[in-house]
């Protein structure tokens, strides 16, 4: 595929590189002359000197030839216009954008941009997942209900031990249903009373925020006797 990134900072650079692996050709487009020369000399001849929302530019790039564009400008505005242009101007069958705000997901989705990478919400998800550490993982948040509830994934401490205890025992917070059970050896349960959960198995279950934190809690602590 012919692939146009925009952008070439750290982000683009590392998209053209991982492009570049995947034996794709490409072209980078950026205003800075001290960024193209940086991405020539890393990936041979394939900067193009130029603001990404000059038509000129990116014809320059190919993009009348393009698979694929993929804006990765700290500018949001930027980011969409040369989306805009690449697909009504030029065709190009898939566009691509990272979005810098999380309130602008929504125009970027109304507008015709193919894929959106919502950049704040990635790094959201990433410190949620840090929370493991203490037992729970965010999966996915549940907006269409009316109390404010996730889907977490509850990983069972070794302080459970190994014979476990009985699912309906286990001090779950008012507000939170288990909806699967994933054993130890990876074999999906779906729960019931007496199901033994054991340390190393992981609950999926609805929670809400006051209930995530008493999990958390419950968690650091150990069982109760």
């Amino acid at each position: 595929m012919h692939v146009i990134v925009t952008g070439a900072d750290r982000l683009g650079r590392a998209v053209a590189r991982w492009l570049v692996a995947g034996g794709h050709e490409i072209a980078v487009v950026d205003s800075r002359r001290e960024r193209c020369i940086a991405i020539d000399e890393a990936f041979g001849s394939v900067s193009v000197l130029g603001s990404p929302v000059d038509r000129s530019v990116l014809a320059q790039a190919g993009a009348n030839r393009a698979d694929m564009l993929i804006a990765t400008d700290e500018d949001d505005g930027a980011n969409l216009v040369t989306c805009q242009i690449a697909k009504q101007r030029f065709e190009v069958p898939t566009t691509m954008s990272v979005v810098n705000r999380s309130d602008h997901v929504d125009l970027f989705n109304v507008l015709g941009v193919d894929v959106v990478v919502d950049v704040p919400d990635l790094i959201l998800n990433q410190i949620q997942e840090g929370f493991t550490s203490h037992g729970i993982t965010h999966l996915k948040p549940l907006p269409a209900v009316e109390t404010e509830q996730s889907l977490v994934s509850i990983h069972v401490p070794a302080s459970y031990g190994p014979e476990g205890r009985r699912l309906d025992s286990f001090p779950f917070p008012d507000g939170t249903l288990p909806s699967l059970v994933v054993t130890r050896e990876g074999v999906p349960r779906l729960p019931s009373g007496d199901f033994m959960v054991r340390a190393g198995d992981e609950i999926i279950a609805v929670t809400t925020a006051e209930g995530e934190d008493e999990l958390r809690d419950l968690l650091e602590s150990g069982p109760l006797t």
